[in-house]
């Protein structure tokens, strides 16, 4: 038997040309099938948690499917502008969604054109609203939903609010179920959406007396500091439904009163009640031309 030398390097060069013919391919293949099968995982707990979703919104087999076409056509109905920005206001009823588009076109309750306000005074139909100082820009006041029992898929189906550029839902306390699925419904659509929490001149006064503050200065931390935390809660319930991908609706604390003094480029009043929260980011997020030249 002839004896055959020990050559590392030799050694060493069948071992590489192995791991490439065999070895590496069937580990390359093993990872694309693990690859594989985590991927269809995903999509079916995507799919799963659309379902539920849909469960939760109160899906309606018998609505229409919202195509370009059926987008035009329920534009048209709400006369819709092409030419400027077509901002929806939702909501439930009596949650101040007609003073804020007033306090947004600097109008009084009682001025010509204003939107109808008062514990008696509901919007019935959709209305247009124009801000003389920016026409750019169009409001719709939509009739509230009137019980939170209103699913949210009817809701925004019934009022078109697929026909907007923008969908803000307006509240007054914390961000209910029925006002979390109906932003839910513009997420699903790829639809600009965004809430405003009104009324909170009246909570700080409130909380004045209620908490037995010693000034008002005192009521509005209070008050901001639990509406900071409801809206943080209210967050993780909205982005519950898309792990896979961050999900934010920002929820803005503001008082149609507020509003009006910022739209009419005041700097903000000193008064604790008063005084801008989120104003200022609240008209930004509707639109970058509504914070020009706004005193500070």
């Amino acid at each position: 038997m002839a004896w055959v030398p020990f050559i590392p390097g030799a050694v060493a060069a069948v071992w590489k040309g192995y791991d490439e013919i065999v070895t590496r391919p069937q580990r390359r293949a093993r990872e694309a099938q693990q690859k594989l099968r985590e991927s269809q995982e995903k999509e079916r707990e995507s799919e799963q948690r659309r379902l539920v979703l849909l469960k939760e919104l109160g899906y309606d087999a018998d609505q229409p499917t919202i195509t370009k076409e059926l987008i035009v056509s329920a534009q048209e109905t709400v006369g819709y502008d092409k030419s400027k920005q077509n901002i929806v206001f939702a909501g439930n009823v009596n949650v101040g969604k007609s003073s804020l588009i007033n306090a947004l076109c600097n109008k009084g309750g009682n001025d010509d054109g204003a939107a109808r306000v008062g514990s008696n005074q509901v919007t019935m139909g959709i209305t247009r609203h124009e801000i003389p100082s920016h026409p750019e820009i169009v409001l719709y006041d939509i009739p509230g939903a009137g019980t939170q029992d209103v699913p949210a898929f009817q809701y925004y189906h019934d009022q078109m609010l697929y026909a907007f550029d923008t969908v803000v839902l307006v509240h007054d306390t914390t961000l209910t179920q029925a006002d979390i699925r109906l932003l839910k419904m513009c997420i699903l659509y790829s639809q600009k959406c965004l809430a405003v929490r009104t009324k909170c001149d009246s909570y700080i006064r409130n909380y004045e007396y209620d908490k037995e503050c010693n000034d008002l200065e005192e009521a509005r931390q209070i008050f901001l500091s639990e509406v900071r935390e409801d809206i943080e809660r209210c967050q993780e319930q909205i982005a519950a439904s898309w792990p896979e991908r961050e999900v934010q609706v920002r929820d803005y604390v503001a008082s149609s009163r507020s509003v009006r003094i910022f739209m009419r480029q005041n700097a903000s009043p000193k008064d604790a009640a008063t005084a801008y929260i989120d104003e200022l980011d609240f008209a930004f997020a509707l639109s970058p031309t509504l914070v020009v030249n706004v005193g500070n």
